[in-house]
């Protein structure tokens, strides 16, 4: 076990396009900067695997000079729209700071010679909102913009626990898994830019990285966590065969994308006209997304556990076309990196495939005001991490105004507060921290032992079966009576079977599953307490939420770990329900 003694003014825990535009805001300001990274910068995180959408009003295209927007949006408009696609959920200053904001941090794109197209009308929206810009162009233009300023970098670093003297956070604490050593970082100020909590599905887009550990290490060190039972799940991922499994591929070349594929059920059925007659397979993601699910869950889903989607009534040279126009294809059927020219033949023979939803965005998590201030003194979060600006349901392209908006704000907080902090001494907690973590490689493997990707598998099974993207109260209280016990009697037994320091997987397994446990209870509470469907959280027996009595639903840690869970009505000063 170690410690790093030289304090940072700012540590930024996460290297996606949230943490770094962060890392470079604070380093303007003269602050000194360290990113730390689960993984490889520019090889990990959910920045560089996204479809790289940016939504920006019209007006503000506009303003800047840029041409292909749609000349009658307006921010107002921009605003609107999202808070209604969020079921009137969202908190209102963080979406006015969103929409407002965008434009500065566009401009510094352009200027830093990314290149991007104007997006066509997704879902949700009511014009041709924003731009495109590749998840790896994305990745490139933040973390050349970050080393240019002399951010530096800790690579490979897993974070698991805050530093704390008193009630401030002082710094950071996790695995060193190139040197197998725990080890204790000093900040003046700390910034939560871990990304989402997806890892805890079976079924997801996103990277493996994404297990949640932001949010365990925010609400032990006294945040608030916010809406956890509203995840995001992008329809239309393909169910079958299992190498491909979880691909977003369908939904890019179905109805996001452009072609009018159909939705069917086991019957042939196009279900969809039964939620949405007007849009059908057009639809926001959480009514597709829930409609798949109620299929199966009511035994009229596929053999895997799906349900159909079918281009079999569009011509083949209409499926050929699509890859000489889309963006996201070449002409040979490369996708991010995967041939799927097979797929595509099998597709022309007139076969349906499986798809299902699969876990794609934490709407929920960290509760920040709109400097990305988390209420606890020397802490900040932004991006993915950070919960409240999407309110039920986010809009196509939303996700990377946040990251980008939010990124900067909570840079310059936490560069300001670092300013302010500069006299703190050592965490009063620290080797009781660097203990926790090198727990699991210490404890014997033998009788009454866990082993780690048991209980993760176990994990991510739970989360499927209650959490998924249609629910209900039976199925919820009985997973959170499991995850409990499993707090209580399988976390403290967990052990790694090798002693290998360096890259132990089961090392960083165990710690996964340490920040799984709350964060999947948290979402358990919210969803239980939440007893009305409203966008993302869809229970099967209940009916719709009414929008007179919407609550916020608020997770806190008290000192003995216990979680609690509290509600408060929504305000809404800049769109209110009609």
């Amino acid at each position: 076990m170690t410690t790093t003694s030289k304090p940072w003014d700012v540590i930024v825990v996460g290297a996606g396009a949230a943490g770094l535009v962060a890392a470079w805001h604070a380093r303007r300001q003269g602050a000194s900067v360290l990113v730390v990274n689960k993984g490889l910068v520019g090889r990990t995180g959910a920045t560089i695997t996204s479809g790289g959408g940016v939504s920006v009003a019209g007006e503000t295209l506009r303003r800047l000079g840029l041409e292909g927007g749609d000349p009658a949006d307006t921010e107002e408009k921009f605003i609107a729209d999202t808070v209604r696609a969020g079921s009137f959920l969202n908190d209102q200053r963080l979406v006015e700071s969103m929409v407002t904001g965008i434009g500065g941090e566009l401009q510094r794109l352009v200027d830093a010679g990314v290149r991007f197209r104007v997006n066509k009308k997704a879902p949700g929206h009511s014009s041709g909102r924003g731009v495109h810009i590749t998840g790896p162009d994305m990745q490139k233009a933040v973390t050349d913009a970050a080393l240019k300023a002399g951010v530096q970098f800790r690579e490979d670093f897993q974070s698991t626990r805050l530093l704390r003297r008193g009630g401030e956070v002082v710094g950071v604490a996790g695995l060193d898994r190139r040197t197998g050593e725990a080890d204790a970082l000093y900040g003046h100020a700390t910034v939560i830019a871990t990304g989402g909590t997806t890892s805890n599905w079976h079924l997801r887009t996103a990277p493996d990285e994404l297990s949640g550990e932001g949010h365990a290490m925010a609400l032990a060190a006294g945040a608030d966590l916010i809406e956890m039972e509203m995840l995001q799940f992008l329809p239309c991922c393909l169910a079958a065969p299992a190498l491909w499994r979880g691909l977003q591929f369908p939904w890019i070349m179905g109805p996001q994308g452009g072609l009018r594929a159909w939705l069917l059920n086991r019957y042939g059925e196009r279900f969809m006209a039964r939620w949405d007659p007007e849009r059908l397979e057009l639809a926001t993601r959480d009514v597709v997304s829930a409609a798949c699910a109620a299929e199966v869950a009511e035994g009229r889903g596929s053999p895997n556990g799906a349900v159909y989607l079918s281009w079999r009534h569009l011509p083949n040279d209409i499926i050929d076309n699509f890859a000489t126009w889309s963006k996201s294809v070449t002409p040979d059927w490369q996708w991010q990196g995967f041939d799927m020219s097979p797929l595509i033949e099998r597709i022309k023979a007139g076969y349906a495939i499986e798809v299902a939803p699969a876990a794609h965005f934490s709407l929920g998590g960290v509760r920040v005001d709109a400097t990305g201030d988390t209420g606890v003194p020397g802490l900040f979060a932004c991006g993915e991490a950070a919960g409240g600006v999407h309110g039920a349901n986010r809009l196509s392209g939303n996700a990377g105004t946040q990251m980008l908006v939010q990124g900067r704000e909570a840079g310059l907080a936490a560069a300001a507060a670092a300013q302010a902090r500069r006299a703190l001494g050592a965490a009063d907690d620290v080797a009781a921290v660097l203990a926790s973590i090198t727990a699991p490689f210490q404890r014997p493997v033998g009788d009454g032992a866990r082993a780690p990707y048991e209980l993760k598998d176990r994990l991510t099974t739970l989360a499927e079966r209650a959490l998924g993207a249609a629910r209900d109260g039976a199925s919820l209280e009985a997973a959170l009576a499991e995850v409990r016990t499993i707090a209580r009697d399988e976390l403290p037994r967990l052990a790694c079977r090798s002693h290998q320091r360096v890259w132990n997987r089961d090392w960083s397994d165990a710690l996964e599953c340490e920040a799984g446990v709350p964060v999947l209870e948290s979402a358990l509470l919210g969803a239980l307490a939440r007893t009305g469907s409203i966008g993302a959280h869809q229970r099967r027996d209940l009916g719709r939420a009414a929008a007179s009595v919407l609550t916020h639903s608020f997770v806190s840690q008290g000192a003995d770990g216990t979680l609690t869970h509290r509600s408060q009505p929504v305000a809404h000063p800049l769109v209110t329900p009609a």
